[in-house]
C-alpha cells in the first residue's frame, strides 16, 4: 500500500467511522461485533472499492449491511441496552444515572421496532443519511420511507412517554 493510499484510507476512516459504527451497532446491538463489522468494512472498502462510486458513505453502509447479513447467517446475537455505554457523559453522578436510564428506555423502545424500522431510524438520526439515500439502501421509495419515519417517530414518542420521558 502506497503512502497516498494509506492517507486516503485514514481520511475515510476518520470521516466515516462514527456513522458506520452507529449503523453497525443498530444492526447487531453489540459493541464488539459492531467494531468487528466496521473494521471488516473498511478493509473491504480498501480492497474492493469500485472506481466509480457516487456516494462512498452509501456504498460503505451497503458493505456493512451485507457483512451483517453474512454474520447473521453464521451466528445469532442478543441485544441489550449496555451497547449504548460507549457514549461518554461528563455530568454529575445523578445526571449520569438519569441519562443512563433514559438511554436504556430509548434502547428498549428502539428494540420494540422491527429490524427494518430500527435500521431506518438509525440511518437517519445516528448516521445522518438523508431519506433518499435510506430509500436506495433499503430498496423502498422515498415517499414510503418518509411516511414510515413519521409513524416511527410517533411510535417512539409514545413509547418514551409511556415510560415517563417526554412532555
Amino acid at each position: 500500500m502506497s503512502t497516498t493510499e494509506t492517507e486516503i484510507l485514514e481520511q475515510l476512516y476518520r470521516r466515516y467511522y462514527s456513522a458506520v459504527y452507529l449503523y453497525c451497532l443498530s444492526l447487531c446491538g453489540d459493541a464488539h461485533t459492531a467494531q468487528d463489522l466496521v473494521s471488516e468494512a473498511f478493509v473491504k472498502a480498501y480492497l474492493s472499492l469500485p472506481d466509480e462510486v457516487p456516494s462512498f458513505r452509501y456504498w460503505l453502509f451497503r458493505v456493512c449491511k451485507n457483512l451483517w447479513i453474512d454474520h447473521c447467517r453464521r451466528a445469532q446475537h442478543q441485544t441489550g441496552p449496555e451497547a449504548l455505554d460507549f457514549i461518554p457523559d461528563p455530568h454529575t453522578p445523578e445526571s449520569i444515572y438519569l441519562q443512563n436510564e433514559q438511554k436504556k428506555a430509548l434502547w428498549e423502545a428502539l428494540n420494540t421496532l422491527s429490524p427494518t424500522d430500527r435500521e431506518i431510524i438509525t440511518l437517519h438520526y445516528f448516521s445522518g443519511l438523508p431519506l433518499t439515500e435510506i430509500a436506495a439502501l433499503t430498496g423502498k421509495s422515498h415517499d414510503a420511507i418518509r411516511q414510515r419515519m413519521v409513524r416511527l417517530r410517533q411510535k417512539l414518542k409514545q413509547e418514551m412517554e409511556a415510560k415517563g420521558y417526554g412532555r
